[in-house]
This record gives structure tokens, sequence and C-alpha cells, in this order.
């Protein structure tokens, strides 16, 4: 079978690779003449990220193992976790050679820029000028601003939130990343401090509009006013917010990764949804079963739970996000942190709850 990928980022790489290794005649078109770059992501990842696949050398960065919350009031709760930080830049290349390997073809530099699902063509912009070709199969996984999501989405408008963060020389603990709670310059998401090494770290934050005014405010109050001269490195773009009315599938052709809003609500975070969805678009074309109803089995509900925390945050004051954090700060709290996976919030929030009943004054919030 003929596959068309466009995209080979993360999720596009991972699954032209799945592809091409049971045997689809793939062929993958990227927009850019360099994989990964430019760079949007900081790379964090909880460890099952590890149980799903073999890294070569030089791409896991950093293991961490504790995480300090603060709240809006300057407290804070030092909880322990197993996460890793990746070069996404790397990670990129690595799942990308990793489809060529497996026989795929890569076309560096060819922009999507329509799609005529009814004829099955798609036209495609590069530097010499535009070109139209047919596919068999489309796999979209073209990102946040995905252009064939429209196709297959029409009622829905997408909401995204805005990211800005910096890559930022210092001396950090290279075990222990920083989330801020505050609405004062993160309303709606959080800020973070996340250590590549003991000497840099990729610091920024997300919103839902004026991203670089409320960086520099969180800059300024995380690492003085004279930050700017420590930045080796500045990095942005758009966390798309899954919508549980996504569809990602139509007729032939699928969409994949943060053009499927496979992505965390609560981190926005979307390797891992992303690359659960992409086995199951493999195992789709295997078995002929349905891509939508087998990716909404792999990690639909899982995303859907995400998305019901997040709007439960969204309902936070200051005030919440003190009594929270105060909250996970104690011991049995922090066990259950320490003990579970964050991937799965229905289990690791049940056993929280059970820890800490006190946490059930945030119910208010769900409905």
């Amino acid at each position: 079978m003929e596959v068309t990928v466009i995209g080979s980022g993360t999720i596009g790489g991972y699954a032209a690779y799945l592809l091409a290794k049971d045997g689809h005649k793939v062929s993958i078109y990227e927009d850019h003449e360099k994989i990964g770059i430019p760079c949007h992501c900081t790379g964090i990842i909880t460890s099952s990220f590890l149980e799903m696949v073999k890294l070569r050398e030089g791409i896991l960065l950093n293991t961490l193992s504790k995480v300090k919350i603060f709240s809006p009031d300057g407290r804070c709760a030092v909880l322990r976790c197993n996460d890793i930080v990746v070069d996404r830049i790397k990670l990129d290349e690595f799942f990308t050679q990793m489809a060529v390997d497996a026989g795929a073809e890569l076309i560096m530099g060819n922009r999507l820029r329509e799609i005529d699902m009814q004829k099955k063509k798609i036209c495609l912009e590069n530097k010499n000028g535009k070109r139209t070709i047919s596919y068999r199969r489309l796999v979209a996984a073209d990102g946040p601003n995905s252009r064939v999501f429209t196709e297959l989405n029409p009622g829905i408008r997408r909401r995204h939130w805005l990211g800005a963060q910096a890559v930022i020389r210092g001396r950090f603990d290279r075990e222990m990343y920083e989330v801020y709670l505050n609405n004062d310059y993160c309303k709606g998401f959080f800020a973070w401090v996340v250590p590549e090494s003991g000497e840099s770290a990729i610091a920024g934050l997300a919103v839902s509009e004026r991203p670089s005014f409320h960086f520099e405010k969180f800059m300024k109050r995380r690492f003085g006013d004279g930050f700017k001269k420590d930045i080796s490195g500045y990095r942005g773009g758009l966390i798309p917010c899954y919508d549980p009315g996504v569809n990602c599938r139509k007729g032939d052709v699928c969409l994949v990764g943060d053009a499927g809003l496979h992505v965390k609500a609560t981190t926005g975070g979307g390797i891992i949804p992303g690359m659960k969805a992409a086995q199951a678009l493999a195992e789709s074309f295997r078995t002929g079963e349905d891509y939508e109803n087998l990716w909404r089995k792999k990690t639909g509900f899982n995303l859907w739970s995400h998305l019901r925390i997040r709007k439960m945050l969204d309902r936070f004051t200051d005030a919440d996000y003190n009594y929270l954090v105060m909250l996970m700060g104690t011991e049995r709290a922090r066990k259950i942190m320490a003990d579970s996976d964050r991937e799965y919030p229905k289990a690791f929030a049940l056993k929280l709850l059970m820890a800490e009943p006190r946490l059930l004054y945030f119910m208010k919030h769900l409905f």
C-alpha cells in the first residue's frame, strides 16, 4: 500500500517508521530543509516513554527525580517524579531516520498547500514552485496548524496555547525541574524551568494571549532583570488543546499527533499520546479495523481525562492554587505522586483523593 505522510516531526517520523516496517511504500514530505528545526518544544517526557522505544546515545539529555511546584504566594512543594529530558531535534531526526532505514522515502522542503479529498490530490510547494501529486492513503502529521485538520473537522474551532521559552545558562539542580502556578503571568496553564544539565535549562510558559509580555514578566521574576544576557536561544510555538469531538479519519485520510489534537491538556505533552495514536494507525492498516476507534481505545480516554482536569484548573483562583500546593506537599500526597504514572490520570487521581481527601474541595470546579 502506498502511503503519503505529511510532516517528519516526532510523531510523523514514528508513524512513517511503523508503516514502512509493515511493508507499506511510504513517502514523507517535510516542509523544512532540516529535520527538527525550528525547535518548538521543551523535551520533558514521563519516563514511560523509554518503555516504548530504545533511544540512541545523545538523545537523552537528563533524568529528573524531583519537581518543585510554586504557588502564587511563593510557597512550594517538592515532589518526587521520574521524568526525562530529550533533545527534541535529535529525537525528530531519530524517528525519521528509523523510517528511512525501514524503507520510507524522505522529501525535504515541500510544504502542503492544498488538499482535494475528492480527487485524492495534494498541492505541494517548494523553492521551485508548486506541484500536484496523487495519494492513495494520506497521513497528516503537519502539526497544530494542520491544513488537513480543517478538511476533516470543519465544525471545530481549534484552541491553542501560545508557548514562549528560551534556553538559559546558569547553575541548576539538574535532578529537579520547577513549575509555577500563577494566574498573573500564566493564567490557564503554567510556567516552567527544566534543566537540560547543571549549566543550562529551558524556561518558559504557555498562555492564551500576549506570550512575549508574560514570558518577560516571568523571566524577570525568576532570573532577574538581566536574564537576556544568559539566553542562548529562543523557542516558541502553538500547543493544541484536545477536543473530544475531533475526527481523525475520513476515507483514506488520517490525522496523527498535534494535527489530530493528540495532546494532554494538563501539560501540553503530546509525544506519548501521539505515539499511541501512530501505533493505532499502523494497526488499522494491518487489520482493517477503524483507526478512529483504535486511537480512542489506546489514548482517547486518557486525553479526555486530562481535558477534564484542565477545565477544572482553568477555574482556579490564586487562592485555590495556594491551597493545592499546600495539600500536594503533604507526605501522603507526595508518596502517591512518586509512585504514580501521570500519563494515566484516572487511576492517579483516585489514589490521590484516597490519600488526601481534602482534595475533594476542588471538585466544585469540575462541573
